[in-house]
C-alpha cells in the first residue's frame, strides 16, 4: 500500500496512521476498484510498547458514505521481525467475524466494543477488512482501537 490514486493506494491525507489518532475528522480510505471483489484491505501495525495480548476492538466510522464501512473483518497476530510481515506467512488468525458495524451507528460514530478469546501474545497485529457495507470502490474508516493487556 502507498499513497496514490490506484487500486491498493491511499490519498496521502487519508493513510493508516489517522486510524489511531483519535480524531474522528481523520480517516483511512483505502481504493478498492473491483466492487464485486472481497477488499482485504488493511493495515498492520508493529506495537512499540512489546507483546500483548490482544482481547477486543471497536472501530468508529468515517464522515461520508455508509456503503464504504467494513462489516467483516480477520485479525491475526504475528511475532516475526518486520521484514517478515509484508510476505503474509507469518500471520496468526486471532478472530474472523463482523466489525461490530452491521447496523450502521452513524457517521464519526464508534460502533461497540467487540470481545474475543485469545491466549496468545503478539508484537505485531494485521487488521483486514473482508466485506464492506455497499458496493462502493473505497473502504474507510476513522479509528479502531485494540483493547489488549501488556505481556
Amino acid at each position: 500500500m502507498s499513497t496514490g490514486f490506484g487500486n491498493g493506494n491511499y490519498a496521502s491525507n487519508e493513510s493508516p496512521a489517522n486510524l489511531f489518532d483519535g480524531n474522528a475528522n481523520t480517516k483511512y480510505c483505502i481504493i478498492v476498484i473491483c466492487e464485486s471483489c472481497t477488499p482485504d484491505t488493511g493495515f498492520y501495525l508493529t506495537l512499540e510498547r512489546g507483546s500483548s495480548l490482544l482481547e477486543g476492538f471497536r472501530i468508529r466510522t468515517a464522515n461520508d458514505v455508509p456503503d464504504r464501512d467494513p462489516l467483516t473483518i480477520t485479525i491475526e497476530g504475528s511475532n516475526e521481525d518486520s521484514s517478515s510481515l509484508t510476505s503474509g506467512s507469518s500471520w496468526v488468525l486471532i478472530y474472523n467475524g463482523v466489525s461490530g458495524l452491521s447496523t450502521d451507528p452513524g457517521r464519526l460514530t464508534w460502533g461497540p466494543y467487540k470481545f474475543f478469546s485469545n491466549l496468545i501474545t503478539f508484537s505485531s497485529y494485521r487488521f483486514l477488512v473482508t466485506t464492506k457495507r455497499g458496493v462502493a470502490n473505497l473502504t474507510q474508516y476513522a479509528d479502531v482501537e485494540f483493547l489488549s493487556t501488556k505481556s
